[in-house]
């Protein structure tokens, strides 16, 4: 299973050591962990991406690469991320598009999901018609939402689920 850290400029400022704090988290459960888009200096486990990309265009990028199983994608920018929550979502992927998890409001994070690699042509085509909302991309999947309850077991999920500082 590929995981993907998004490292983009729709993210906000993120550092190496973020980037290293989402890495361990991913590690544990993906192989390889490659960062996509740009931080620090590059090198054999990153993958530059164009500069206006968006986070759609990102995630579609990741999928194109993903083979035939999920990706694990997380921002860079995910202040707390959960090896815990990870491990409990691919438990539950069984044949779901993609699994994400939920705030205790219903709000959806899809920058800490799993996304499956069959739907690199629906988030592709997306892409090509001008859409930007990742979104846009999980109203048309069949997705297992992981509820705030579910995320609750793993820590607080409006600190689990945010981005930034």
């Amino acid at each position: 299973m590929l995981g993907a850290i998004i490292a983009i400029g729709d993210t906000r400022p993120v550092t190496p050591e973020r980037v290293e704090r989402v890495r361990r988290a991913l590690a544990q459960h993906a192989e390889p962990v490659v960062t996509f888009g740009g931080v620090g200096e590059g090198g054999a486990h990153q993958v530059p991406l164009p500069p206006s990309v968006g986070e759609l265009g990102a995630v579609a990028f990741v999928l194109a690469r993903a083979g035939d199983d999920h990706a694990i994608v997380a921002a860079a920018d995910l202040r707390h991320p959960s090896s815990e929550l990870l491990r409990y979502m691919i438990h539950v992927r069984g044949s779901f598009d993609a699994v994400v998890p939920e705030a205790m409001d219903g709000a959806v994070q899809p920058l800490c999901a799993l996304y499956h690699a069959r739907c690199a042509r629906r988030a592709q085509g997306l892409v090509t018609t001008g859409e930007r909302d990742l979104l846009r991309l999980i109203e048309g999947l069949h997705v297992r939402r992981v509820s705030g309850e579910e995320v609750a077991k793993f820590g607080r999920p409006g600190e689990l689920l945010a981005r930034g500082e």
